[in-house]
């Protein structure tokens, strides 16, 4: 690839990391910056994550690159060890930009596993306290336990509520990692609800929790995806869409109107298969029903909608536009079997979250809806070898 090929790349990472830049490098001054480095280096930079794009950008302004090639190596080392395929992959946002301000102290030779692991635990320790005996038995626990709590929902809040009664009786330590997890969906910030917020008096029945969200506004919306999703399909599986929809319709009689139908048809034979599995397993007159062809629609709806994907590392094999980003949809299909267990209450809130999501579809959101499903089985293989 061309020393040019790489700025596009690096330039078009910034843009789909929505990476604000340092004044120093808008507009022209950003190739500038990035043409003074040779085709190896810009290699590593294309590279990057958000965590490391974002934190090259604010350290290199003004420096002369030579200078900079020591830094640049060490990032490059510890990037293999947290992306996708490192045996680090697990660490946070937080911890990752810790471990990028701690490269400066140590040497290259410095960088191995352990060690990255040990400076991720003291970012685990500074952002939840430690007593004056910072190697207590104790406090290395607690350090164990908020990664733990983390990962299993629990807000710095309350976890630092839970540490500071574990520090009052220490002999509760072992309860933390017994802790159930706590609901995990949340709605992402920029789909909450901006102007008239339900009354403190408004009664939160169990009917309620229940019912799907249905306001004109968000009908209109989800009417406009509707039509986006219309596209012909012919031969095979023309014909076997066409025996599993005849089926599910046998079943499911007047819970099947036109919006359903017309996305339905659009759906992989595959997956409107194990939709009818699940919904010939539900009785008609069944809230159940309801939310299954809800969850199927609005699935296939939200995975219609392309968004930029990131390549974590870069090929030099490659062509042009084949690395960095590309466009694709999100395929929901790998949770069917995740919701088939879900209380009614919690089916219902992910459908509501993907109608809203549907109202202002925007790349985070509907990342955060997959990756919260993901958490939801932390990772099971079932994800991946359904029927």
């Amino acid at each position: 690839m061309q020393k040019s090929d790489y700025i596009y790349m690096i330039t078009d990472n910034i843009m789909v990391y929505q990476i604000n830049l340092p004044t120093e490098l808008q507009g022209n001054n950003l190739n500038e910056h990035l043409n003074r480095y040779n085709d190896e280096y810009l290699k590593i930079i294309a590279g990057f994550n958000k965590n490391f794009l974002e934190h090259f950008l604010i350290i290199s302004k003004g420096r002369n690159p030579q200078d900079f090639i020591e830094i640049l190596k060490k990032m490059e080392k510890v990037s293999f060890m947290i992306g996708p395929t490192g045996n680090l992959s697990y660490l946070t946002s937080n911890q990752i930009q810790y471990i990028l301000t701690q490269l400066g102290s140590l040497n290259l030779r410095e960088i191995e596993e352990i060690k990255i692991s040990k400076i991720a635990d003291e970012q685990i320790e500074k952002e939840f306290g430690s007593s004056h005996d910072g190697s207590s038995a104790l406090e290395r626990q607690l350090s164990s336990a908020a990664f733990y709590l983390q990962s299993i929902g629990y807000s710095n809040q309350d976890i630092q509520e839970l540490f500071n009664e574990v520090r009052q009786d220490p002999l509760k330590i072992d309860a933390l990692f017994n802790l159930q997890p706590k609901e995990i969906y949340s709605m992402p910030e920029e789909i909450h609800p901006r102007s008239n917020p339900p009354s403190r008096s408004q009664p939160t029945s169990t009917t309620q929790s229940t019912s799907i969200e249905n306001s004109q506004e968000t009908q209109n919306a989800i009417d406009q995806h509707v039509q986006a999703v219309q596209h012909e399909i012919s031969g095979e599986r023309a014909k076997k869409v066409e025996e599993i929809m005849q089926s599910i319709k046998d079943h499911v009689k007047e819970h099947m109107n036109e919006r359903y139908e017309r996305v339905f048809r659009q759906i992989h034979p595959d997956r409107l298969n194990r939709a009818f599995k699940m919904l010939k397993e539900t009785k008609r007159k069944s809230k159940r029903m309801s939310l299954y062809l809800e969850w199927f629609f609005c699935s296939h709806l939200l995975a219609n909608i392309e968004v930029k994907v990131e390549h974590w590392q870069t090929s030099s094999a490659a062509g042009h536009g084949q690395t960095g980003v590309y466009t694709a949809g999100i395929s929901f299909s790998r949770y069917d079997n995740i919701i088939r267990d879900f209380p009614d209450d919690k089916l219902t809130k992910v459908i509501n979250i993907s109608r809203k999501i549907l109202q202002n579809p925007t790349k985070k959101a509907i990342q955060k809806l997959a990756t919260d499903l993901v958490a939801e089985t932390g990772f099971d293989e079932h994800l991946y070898f359904t029927d």
